[in-house]
């Protein structure tokens, strides 16, 4: 037997699964009968897999009954058999229980359009939750092929991974529902949901290889139908899209996406039987903002990129998810971005990989990649440094090799690969060996990213000019001063006079040429390197001469650093305002984006009559740009361009407390159509009023939310809640979401934003450590630390003690990493609140 708790003896190799189960959703429990055709490699005295939460009433090896034993602790199944090398087959009867816990097989429930409460038996098993559905060798590297047979109530549809091919009657009236036998694959991808749901009619798909094509779906609770338009025009697009960009067709027969009432994690990429939170597969296009819609894109577009990155490429052991997300959020973007052009997707990533340097600025960062021992370490990969990091090195490294050869090199790894699993370095050797074969420079693809990958952190570039020589020196960006001494193999993009090119900083300093002493200079062009940049004063001044010839992403990126030197202690809050009230003109959304955060957090600075000042800063910054967009959207405009109407209007409402823009919003609230609003206009005005929202606004909108036509609208009224300004609302809506009438799997959300309310954040957080032992018991595990990460925007001495001392005796074991980070965050804002006390209220008078 192993001595490593966590990982099981490579003895006995499973190759395929042939199992029954048999839900009961009124009582929430099931039956199941699983044979395990496996090949013994060598001689073992005893066989271990993985069970846990199961009842074991039989187990027969090779015909034979068998001993066996439970352990809890280490989640095995140990059979007592001696087996020789060769051939050998596990028969397991067995009993389970369909949780509330939303993992393994688990009870999802919802209401019927009669007030019925109705019940569904889905499935979440990544990591390692399939042991708690069927006893199995529950690792990635165990990839088996699984033929499934539900038997279930002849009115309810069954879906699995693979293609229904067999319905029998049983002698109690149930039928069984055979799948089509899958691919190999791991368990964690294995996936079965059976209740009163219905499907689409399938949207067919052509197959590169010209075989039969995929049938598409969309699985929901009956009565939103009409909410699946959006999700299976993405699905069709990204299906086509990502055969021709792997160059390897679809891997398997089929692929349902399920909309499911009640899910701890935003999608599952389970091979051909894909599930997801309702809110982001169901929409009605007509009344979601652009980036409802766009996270709905990017999740469908994510979760289908992994049936090649991912289902049939694997990596080995847990330490590898990361790459797996990684690769899948880049995928999202570059599918997203060909499937809607006009949103720059390119353009908006760079918000979500300013919340990865947000966390990787700090001490308490972690590498991209760590070793992990125990499946449940890798919870912690499951965060903004996987996904936005991960996927802007990748994005990195695409832009310095080239889209082509990236690709190339990608097609490389999936063919070299498929149906196997893979570490980290096989896909920077796949990709370096494809740029060789093709003809193209030596890249040392694996030294770069080896670079970022093991190493925390990121650089910051400096600039400067000595003569006509550029000089790029790179150090560790840390918030504070720093000695650490850390390098990275940076690509850096540069534009000198206009025109572009490529170089490799190695070391602390790389010397270039440049035409003149006077060249301007743009380092990071494009903005697509995980860098900040800090100029010396002669290139910076060149650069805002010229603002308006630079991209938006450059401008961005502008904006995003200034605001982080703030953080950081190397600009004042006022002089960062000074800053961006030179962009006044601007009216890009992105660049409006990264003005809204700087101004949010100079915002948090102020109290009394400052504030009032800073308020007046802000109006005079943001008026004259939304009366340039106008508070009626024109005919054809694009999406973007509403959005940034949207933006302002709710820096206007809220953050400066116009009257009349909330004025304005509030005519919207009391009549949509009347107003001629659109969505954007619609949910900027639903946070403005609630933001100075009376006791009558909270109810309605309590009301809005418990009767809204589609996720998206349940949500924005729900979480509008958090926002109103009175002590007593705020109290009502922590009690809401204690009450059991929001899902557990958005009650932690809606404490968050409770606790990041301007004016009762702390009153919020008292509430939820108060009832810290209910909130671990009702809500998801993961769901734990996003719940209290907005303390870190408690900075008054007082409550900073308290958080701090609170959370050193209740750690969350699940987030340990993750927590330390917000702590951590919490430290630096409060010393940035200490440090701005003074100055910032003096230069506001």
């Amino acid at each position: 037997m192993s001595d490593n708790p966590y990982r099981l003896p490579r003895t006995v190799l499973p190759y395929r699964y042939t199992l029954a189960l048999e839900p009961d959703l009124a009582a929430a429990s099931f039956v199941g009968h699983v044979v395990i055709d496996a090949n013994a490699a060598e001689v073992a005295d005893r066989i271990v897999l993985n069970a846990i939460e199961l009842g074991i009433d039989s187990v027969r090896v090779d015909g034979e009954d068998a001993p066996f034993t439970l352990d809890d602790t280490t989640e095995r199944l140990v059979i007592d058999r001696a087996v020789q090398p060769g051939s050998v087959t596990l028969e397991i009867t067995f009993t389970g229980t369909l949780n509330d816990k939303l993992r393994g097989w688990y009870r999802s429930t919802y209401t019927d359009a009669d007030g019925n409460q109705q019940v569904i038996a889905t499935s979440q098993m990544q990591a390692t939750d399939c042991r708690r559905a069927f006893p199995c060798f529950d690792e990635p590297d165990f990839k088996a092929v699984f033929d499934v047979t539900l038997i279930v109530d002849p009115a309810h549809l069954a879906v699995s991974n693979g293609p229904e091919v067999e319905r029998s009657k049983q002698a109690n009236g149930k039928v069984a529902v055979r799948f089509a036998p899958t691919m190999p694959m791991s368990t964690y991808l294995v996936a079965f949901v059976v209740g009163p749901l219905e499907a689409t009619a399938p949207v067919m798909v052509p197959r590169l290889d010209g075989g039969e094509p995929i049938p598409l779906r969309i699985v929901h609770v009956p009565g939103k139908g009409h909410l699946t338009a959006f999700g299976l025009d993405v699905g069709a697009f990204a299906l086509r899209w990502y055969q021709d960009y792997y160059g390897i067709p679809y891997p398997t027969e089929k692929c349902d996406m399920l909309a499911l009432p009640d899910f701890a994690a935003g999608a599952m990429e389970n091979l051909g039987c894909i599930t997801y939170r309702e809110n982001l597969l169901l929409a009605d296009p007509t009344t979601s903002t652009q980036l409802e819609l766009q996270t709905l894109a990017d999740v469908i577009t994510h979760e289908l990129a992994h049936m090649w990155f991912g289902d049939l490429v694997t990596m080995k052991w847990w330490n590898g998810i990361w790459l797996n997300e990684a690769f899948a959020t880049f995928m999202e973007v570059a599918c997203c971005d060909a499937y809607r052009p006009d949103w720059l997707r390119w353009t908006s990533f760079s918000l979500e990989r300013s919340a990865a340097f947000e966390v990787d600025s700090l001490a308490s960062t972690r590498s991209v990649e760590y070793p992990v021992e125990a499946p449940e370490d890798c919870d912690g990969m499951f965060d903004v440094l996987t996904y936005q990091k991960g996927g802007s090195l990748l994005r990195m490294l695409e832009q310095y090799l080239g889209e082509d050869e990236f690709r190339r090199g990608v097609s490389h790894y999936l063919s070299q690969h498929e149906y196997g699993n893979t570490e980290t370095g096989d896909l920077w050797d796949a990709i370096e060996e494809s740029v060789m074969s093709g003809g193209g420079p030596e890249v040392p693809v694996r030294t770069l990213m080896d670079s970022w990958i093991w190493q925390p952190g990121y650089p910051l570039v400096r600039a400067r000019l000595e003569g006509s020589t550029l000089v790029l020196e790179q150090q560790r960006f840390a918030y504070g001063d720093t000695d650490d001494a850390t390098l990275f193999v940076v690509p850096v993009h540069l534009r000198i006079d206009g025109e572009e090119r490529k170089v490799l900083l190695e070391s602390d300093e790389l010397r270039v040429a440049v035409p003149s002493a006077d060249a301007s200079v743009v380092v990071n062009a494009g903005g697509h390197g995980f860098m900040r940049v800090s100029y010396d004063a002669t290139l910076r001044a060149r650069i805002e001469q010229q603002l308006p010839q630079l991209t938006i992403l450059d401008r961005y990126n502008l904006v995003d650093d200034a605001w982080n030197e703030v953080v950081a202690g190397r600009l004042a809050a006022a002089d960062f305002l000074a800053f961006v009230e030179g962009f006044s003109a601007d009216r890009d959304l992105a660049v409006w984006q990264a003005i809204a955060v700087g101004l949010r957090g100079v915002g948090r600075l102020v109290e009394g009559d400052a504030h009032a000042a800073f308020q007046q800063r802000v109006a005079a910054l943001v008026a004259p740009a939304m009366a340039d967009l106008g508070w009626t959207p024109l005919a054809g405009e694009n999406d973007l361009q509403a959005k940034l109407r949207g933006l302002l209007a709710g820096l206007l409402a809220v953050l400066a407390g116009d009257a009349d823009a909330q004025s304005r919003c509030r005519a919207i609230m009391d009549d949509p159509a009347a107003s001629g609003a659109d969505p954007e206009l619609i949910a900027a005005a639903t946070n403005a009023v609630a933001a100075a929202g009376t006791d009558a606004d909270y109810d309605q909108y309590l009301a809005r939310f418990r009767n809204a036509d589609t996720p998206q609208e349940q949500l924005r009224f729900l979480y509008a809640l958090a926002e109103f300004p009175e002590a007593a609302q705020i109290d009502r809506t922590v009690d809401l979401a204690f009450s059991g009438e929001v899902r557990t799997q958005n009650a932690p959300f809606l404490l968050n934003r409770c606790i990041a309310n301007r004016w009762h954040g702390e009153q919020a957080w008292e509430a939820v450590r108060r009832q810290w032992t209910v909130a671990n018991e009702k809500f998801p595990n993961n769901t734990i630390v996003r719940m209290i990460d907005t303390v870190k925007l408690l900075t008054r001495p007082d409550v900073v003690a308290d958080v701090q001392s609170f959370f050193s005796e209740h750690p969350i074991p699940q987030a340990a990493k993750t927590l330390d980070q917000v702590l951590e965050r919490q430290r630096v804002n409060a010393a940035l609140a200490t440090r701005e006390a003074g100055r910032l209220p003096d230069a506001l008078a």
